[in-house]
């Protein structure tokens, strides 16, 4: 997964929006710059590959997630640790 994907992804979620206000723009920043830190960190520490999957369903989760603070119940740890990280990125902004 390249980071085109990944921002292929978010602009998905984001409807395709042109002109998107700046505070959504940030969000999506920090979202694709921390998922690609983790990316790159699980290659080279496990070999391990973050697929297009992996992130929808995190970003699945993170909605739901804000709003009933609780994280989903899963054994999938490389997602549920990204939702973590995506949430420990965007707790100033929220």
């Amino acid at each position: 997964m390249d980071e085109s994907e990944i921002h292929t992804l978010f602009m998905r979620v984001a409807g395709q929006a042109r002109d998107l206000p700046e505070d959504v723009e940030n969000v999506f920043s920090i979202l694709v710059s921390s998922t690609l830190r983790y990316r790159d960190s699980l290659k080279e520490d496990l070999g391990m590959v973050v697929t297009v999957e992996d992130v929808r369903v995190a970003l699945d989760w993170l909605l739901e997630s804000m709003r009933t603070k609780r994280l989903p119940e899963t054994n999938n740890a490389l997602r549920l640790d990204l939702l973590k990280i995506w949430l420990d990125e965007l707790t100033p902004y929220l």
